[in-house]
């Protein structure tokens, strides 16, 4: 199975409207935290990153809708591989969408028939232009979409690219409610968990490279725990992310020591201790643990929105290319990136940085070739 390359990037989250702008928040450290109050209680408010543009009681696939049209148009918009441009669409580009994980208390909250019927309106697209394929799975669900688009890729040769993608919010009243009562969320005096926080994320996948530098990403890689790690005091053992993280190391074939890490955990904090040094453990061949980077810490649990947007922020790597005074080559860069959810699966997946030695053609360069 040949490797995608990223051709194009969009987010929407508390940090930024655009990939770039995001990555270049949390690269400076900076984090979107606010709080908000919790149903039936006077001093209980939880610490939450919110898109503020959008109103508080915009809710449900609504909100939903309004996270994911300016990223998803952001990601259309991009340089694109194929003889046409992909904004304004012109030809359908299928797009695999992971949606929150249903929570048993909020049963029918998530709507997938009418998300898949709005969010074509919202950019006013025909919805035979942008046919989607819907994944109600939480943060894991982003690494099904991934794969969903490399089995389409593999069985539809003729087709250029697609668009892998993912939207959730937790900071509807009613989620927030939830995630209290399981004293999950991150309410200070009363219980410490993660942060809830919202936003979308899209990514454009192709055949081949549009740019001098360029992004791979390879197959995700997935392991399932015997029991739910979140909320859990027990001492775990890392089984599920050993797992997924050997299986995505060798779809690769690159060494634990040329990567960098990156993971959404929905405990809210890096990989616990324990399954740290078991995974340091399992990879002391090859150099031990990659070095950790933990954006959570600045942008809250994003949910089924982790894993476009961690592909977003390494491909954003670009952006340091633009310092005057440090300028970085990107040939090289790796990162062994990895989610976790509500339920026992794990997902492990490693995306690189490539060089292409001779100059890649512009889009109008193609377009003018192709007519």
């Amino acid at each position: 199975m040949t490797p995608l390359t990223i051709a194009a990037t969009g987010a929407c989250t508390p940090i930024g409207t655009r990939a770039w702008q995001t990555r270049s928040a949390v690269a400076s450290r900076f984090a979107a935290f606010t709080r908000q109050p919790i149903t039936g209680h006077i001093d209980h408010q939880a610490t939450v990153s919110r898109v503020q543009a959008i109103e508080a009681d915009c809710t449900g696939i609504d909100r939903l809708i309004r996270l994911a049209a300016p990223a998803l148009h952001e990601a259309l918009q991009g340089p694109t591989t194929a003889p046409t441009a992909a904004w304004p669409m012109v030809r359908p580009i299928p797009v695999f969408i992971a949606l929150p994980e249903p929570l048993p208390e909020l049963r029918g909250a998530i709507d997938a028939q009418r998300f898949a019927l709005e969010l074509p309106r919202a950019l006013d697209v025909a919805p035979e232009f942008l046919p989607l394929m819907l994944y109600t799975g939480g943060a894991v669900a982003g690494a099904d979409a991934l794969a969903a688009a490399y089995r389409f890729m593999q069985e539809h040769p003729s087709v250029p690219e697609v668009v892998c993608g993912g939207v959730d919010s937790g900071v509807d009243p009613a989620t927030i409610d939830v995630f209290h009562q399981r004293r999950w969320l991150r309410v200070k005096g009363h219980t410490e968990g993660f942060i809830a926080s919202e936003g979308a994320a899209f990514v454009r996948l192709a055949r081949k490279p549009c740019a001098a530098n360029y992004v791979t990403v390879f197959p995700p890689a997935f392991a399932q725990e015997p029991a739910s790690r979140v909320g859990s005091e027990a001492i775990l053992e890392g089984t599920a992310l050993i797992g997924a993280a050997a299986q995505a190391l060798k779809a690769a074939d690159i060494p634990a020591q040329a990567l960098q890490s990156y993971w959404s955990d929905m405990d809210g904090s890096p990989w616990r201790g324990s399954e740290l040094m078991n995974l340091s453990a399992h990879l002391a061949a090859q150099n031990g643990h990659p070095a950790m980077h933990d954006p959570a810490a600045f942008l809250g649990e994003m949910g089924a929105a982790w894993v476009p947007l961690l592909l977003c922020l390494l491909h954003e790597m670009r952006q340091d290319l633009h310092h005057p005074h440090r300028p970085v080559a990107l040939s090289g860069h790796a990162g062994l990136q990895s989610v976790t959810g509500l339920s026992t699966r794990v997902a492990a997946w490693v995306a690189t940085w490539n060089h292409t030695r001779a100059p890649m053609p512009s889009p109008s360069t193609r377009n003018r070739e192709a007519a």
